[in-house]
């Protein structure tokens, strides 16, 4: 499709037909066909109930820029690319930007999807929406590899009643599978990425930073991995008003009425978290006489690095009225605790294993724990110090649920990271 094309009255019988709308091309397009978009200024795009029996790549043509424009003239709860009841549907190498914003309480989305199954979202480029950068509704979604940033803007002022997210589910239902993989997501007038009410999701390789309240908000879910995350802020413009505290790294929670699951399987590895207000906290949300419980199960938070939080590293709310299941591990952890409060916060310490997790105060020197504080530059996120000594290493597969891959003991910088966004 080009800007020059044209949409025509009927579907053509023969592929290699210039549309001039992605709507338009999308609605005659089949199963493993791949609609490319050429350079130009495109507006906005709505798909609905568009059912092929195979993947549809919609994607930038080889070598070329597209730009699918707001314009700045995105209604209230409407998207730049909507999709409603879709399946099958891939979007690929488009830059989607600038919904406008007219007032803390309005404004729109970058990508929405709703009750849709099988949306692939790769590597495109979200900025400038007043709400949402990427939101969706439904089973089997992924979100890998997007450049998500500027978002949540009717926020910016602060004054909004509440914040969104810059990519999350949607959850007014349960959904089933969600990947959020190697996406760079951040500076969010809102959360950067919310996890809610999803039974299996995988959030790895992402670099989440400079977000309100929440980098990365895991809620009403089970069975969740959260691996090889890189999470912190470089900057206090993000900062709550309220509080004059930064986003917290990683939180957990059962904020919901009666969508979702009670917290439990969650796994947390590999992730560096760092100069944020707090790395891992579990908060009480208020719950009484919700169907979803307030309360945990089945935790596992191993091989992180916590490094410079404002408050304790790791805090755990006490449940509203129900003791934490199962088994909690927190295993393994380097911790670099430069706040005046514990390292690790609970009321709940005969639910939680703390078994080999290193816990370092403000004094550290060459040998111990023998890596580069990067306080104030930022980069590289973790490299061992000239003359540092591996004293402690951990067998592999020495215990069932740790990662494949243990970055203890291992230089690690943004180059360990995707450069995600539009591609070429």
């Amino acid at each position: 499709m080009r800007t020059s094309g044209s949409d025509p009255r009927s579907c053509p019988d023969w592929s290699g037909y210039t549309f001039r709308t992605i709507s338009a091309a999308a609605k005659c397009a089949r199963g493993k066909d791949t609609i490319y978009v050429h350079a130009g200024t495109y507006g906005p795009v709505q798909l609905s109930n568009l059912w092929p029996s195979d993947t549809v790549l919609i994607a930038n043509a080889p070598g070329e820029s597209p730009v699918i424009e707001g314009w700045g003239g995105i209604p209230d709860f409407g998207a730049i690319v909507g999709m409603w009841r879709v399946s099958n549907i891939a979007i690929q190498g488009l830059t989607i930007r600038n919904t406008g914003v007219s007032d803390p309480e309005r404004g729109g989305y970058g990508i929405h999807a709703y009750e849709s199954t099988f949306v692939k979202i790769y590597f495109n480029t979200v900025h400038d929406t007043a709400r949402h950068g990427i939101l969706t509704n439904g089973h089997q979604i992924e979100v890998v590899g997007n450049e998500i940033y500027n978002t949540v803007m009717r926020n910016q002022w602060f004054k909004a009643d509440y914040w969104d997210a810059a990519v999350t589910s949607q959850p007014d239902r349960n959904q089933w599978g969600y990947k959020l993989i190697g996406n760079s997501i951040h500076d969010s007038y809102g959360e950067c990425a919310d996890v809610l009410a999803v039974d299996g999701a995988t959030v790895e390789g992402n670099r989440i930073y400079n977000c309100v309240s929440s980098n990365l908000f895991v809620s009403t879910s089970q069975n969740v991995t959260v691996n090889r995350n890189w999470i912190y802020a470089n900057s206090d413009k993000f900062n709550r008003r309220d509080y004059g505290t930064r986003a917290t790294g990683i939180q957990l929670a059962n904020e919901g009425k009666s969508v979702g699951w009670t917290l439990n399987n969650i796994r947390v590895t590999n992730n560096i978290i760092e100069w944020v207000s707090q790395g891992i906290r579990y908060w009480k949300a208020p719950h009484s006489g919700q169907a979803v419980k307030d309360t945990y199960g089945n935790l596992y938070v191993a091989f992180n690095n916590f490094n410079r939080t404002q408050f304790s590293p790791v805090r755990l709310d006490t449940p509203e009225g129900w003791a934490p299941r199962g088994t909690n591990r927190f295993r393994r952890n380097l911790v670099l605790n430069s706040s005046k409060y514990s390292w690790f916060s609970t009321d709940q310490w005969g639910s939680w294993d703390l078994t080999g997790s290193w816990n370092y105060g403000k004094n550290v020197t060459a040998a111990n724990p023998g890596i580069q504080d990067t306080w104030g530059s930022y980069i590289p996120a973790y490299d061992l110090r000239s003359g540092a000594v591996i004293r402690w290493t951990v067998p592999p597969w020495s215990e069932p649920d740790m990662p494949s891959t243990d970055f203890h003991c291992k230089s690690r910088s943004q180059n360990d990271w995707n450069t995600p966004g539009a591609i070429n």
